[in-house]
């Protein structure tokens, strides 16, 4: 007879549980992210088990998906070297002045008919007052939950988009502090931290996350996530680097499973917080997307993304049936 293997899982198993009620008392520290960093790889799934135990414990099936419209292309003067839309940068898209108030309401309407919420993203460090305007006073006449992601505001701007009927504002802080002037110099992480408690003191919810696979370290990882538990953030935004031609960052190497263990060990110590994995999803997923809300996540961008495609709205509610899962409403927000 064969000599039994070991069970080498069972100490995980007691760590899995202790990781999940930590996470439910909001008790998470930053020696309980290394544990999660070091993780065996072979055993991903006792961690994606308890984070999904996380997730289901605050928002049980339901998940919050958004739509976003590029309001304003190319042509920007900062020099974030990940991104296609910088000058600095040599991507080849399609730059394309703000868009006009009947195309932001027609793709609000949109958004709203397929139940998601609806974020308008422009390009440049900061939408100039007299487009704020323009935005908002398209989007005052819109139905649904709007968003808004415009750049580096001041209070008063911040004062006309909660006029206009936004709730929640997007502002990423991309990554660590630390690595930050990695990928931007042309401004800094203090701003984009300003940027964010501001908005938060308008009384808007804060959209804030970043983008992984640049070639950062755990340890960045590690410390984005506490810089954004210290600003309490509403939402996090997991972004998965696509790397498209002419920007200056390489394309990752993580595996599927590397990525979704940051999403496990964002919705460990965010416990309650939503988590939306976006850009690069389909990409660096693949078959694997349905695990993403397994390993922790609630929510996701539909449809296209800035400058690159997406899924569509269609396929990715087939998806979240398949899963069990539902939408959040939106439509009368």
């Amino acid at each position: 007879m064969a000599t039994p293997t070991p069970d080498t899982s069972a100490p995980l198993f007691a760590q899995a549980r202790q990781l999940h009620d930590k996470a439910l008392s909001n008790a998470i520290t930053e020696t309980d992210l290394d544990t999660i960093i070091a993780w065996p790889a072979n055993q991903l799934s006792l961690l994606f088990a308890a984070a999904d135990q996380v997730r289901r414990h605050y928002f049980t099936d339901t998940v919050d998906p958004c739509a976003l419209m590029n309001i304003k292309a190319g042509g920007c003067s900062e020099n974030c070297a990940f991104c296609s839309q910088s000058s600095h940068n040599h991507a080849s898209i399609t730059v394309h002045p703000l868009a006009k108030p009947w195309e932001i309401v027609d793709k609000c309407r949109e958004a709203t008919r397929q139940n998601l919420s609806f974020c308008v993203v422009s390009s440049g460090k900061r939408l100039p007052r007299a487009e704020i305007n323009q935005v908002a006073d398209a989007l005052a006449t819109c139905h649904g939950e709007k968003h808004a992601s415009l750049g580096l505001l001041d209070d008063e701007e911040f004062a006309m988009l909660v006029q206009a009927g936004v709730v929640c504002y997007n502002h990423n802080i991309e990554s660590s502090r630390n690595y930050f002037p990695h990928i931007c110099t042309t401004h800094t992480f203090d701003q984009r931290i300003d940027t964010v408690k501001r908005a938060k003191a308008a009384g808007l919810r804060v959209c804030c996350g970043g983008i992984f696979g640049m070639g950062e370290s755990w340890d960045d990882r590690k410390s984005m996530c506490l810089d954004l538990r210290a600003l309490n953030v509403d939402t996090i935004p997991i972004n998965f680097l696509n790397a498209v031609p002419g920007t200056r960052v390489a394309a990752p190497t993580e595996s599927p499973l590397e990525f979704l263990r940051i999403v496990s060990m964002f919705r460990m110590a965010h416990p309650n917080k939503t988590i939306k994995v976006c850009g690069g999803r389909e990409l660096h997923l693949g078959k694997l997307q349905g695990m993403m809300f397994f390993a922790g996540a609630n929510g996701y961008v539909a449809g296209d993304y800035l400058t690159t495609k997406g899924d569509s709205v269609e396929s990715d509610d087939r998806m979240i049936a398949s899963l069990g899962l539902i939408k959040a409403g939106h439509a009368s927000a």
